[in-house]
């Protein structure tokens, strides 16, 4: 999973088994999926999966290690810009319908959701975006309702080694019985695939109602 990773990101001792499990099942994930480190001035990306270089036309080596609003243009948003801004800078999960430029120069409408994952001290170090391109044939509010199942299975909270007295926002990852004396790999992997089964179904029960820029969760 090493090789997926940004060649010149570090990741951090304590966020290995997380940060390798992860892009080991998001590399083929049927939708775009990128990783930031938020601890980093830039917000880089050291990770995108394959989906993303498919939509979008950048690489690997085009898109990691920078940050996410090169795929900005004339044609976006500002509330949308805006939205997405205020979501890095409060580390709360939102959902946001945008306008980005493939490498070529091409427009296409992007449904992005984000999610924060904080560490077991309360500190804010990475932020997960998962991305689908929508266009005028798209059911938009079928497609809200699969992203909100699949950022409530992405992990907002990862236990580290050693708790400090740092304060900061918590978004605890439950466990169920089920889950008690499983590894983090073995959770992550688990709950990726849930998140594959759910962003592969056809049809979609029940959901909320969001707004056209964004909902905070």
């Amino acid at each position: 999973s090493k090789e997926l990773v940004w060649h010149k990101y570090k990741v951090p001792a304590d966020m290995e088994g997380f940060v390798y499990s992860f892009v080991a099942v998001a590399e083929t994930f049927p939708a775009c999926i990128v990783i930031s480190d938020m601890s980093i001035p830039g917000n880089p990306m050291f990770f995108i999966n394959q989906e993303f270089s498919k939509i979008t036309g950048y690489s690997k080596s085009d898109a990691q290690g920078r940050n996410c609003r090169f795929l900005q243009g004339p044609k976006t948003e500002p509330a949308s810009v805006a939205v997405i801004q205020d979501t890095l800078r409060r580390g709360v999960d939102c959902y946001v319908r945008i306008t980005n430029y493939r490498k070529n120069g091409e427009t296409f409408q992007n449904l992005l959701s984000m999610r924060p994952v904080h560490d077991s001290n309360g500190v804010y170090r990475f932020c997960i975006g998962v991305q689908f391109e929508v266009d005028s044939g798209t059911d938009l509010k079928k497609r809200l309702k699969k992203l909100g199942l699949l950022l409530q299975l992405l992990p907002s909270e990862i236990e580290v080694m050693h708790k400090n007295d740092k304060v900061g926002p918590k978004h605890l990852k439950k466990k169920t019985a089920a889950d008690v004396g499983k590894n983090e790999d073995q959770l992550i992997a688990q709950a990726m695939t849930k998140v594959a089964d759910v962003a592969d179904a056809s049809d979609m029960q029940g959901g909320a109602r969001f707004a056209d820029h964004h909902q905070t969760m």
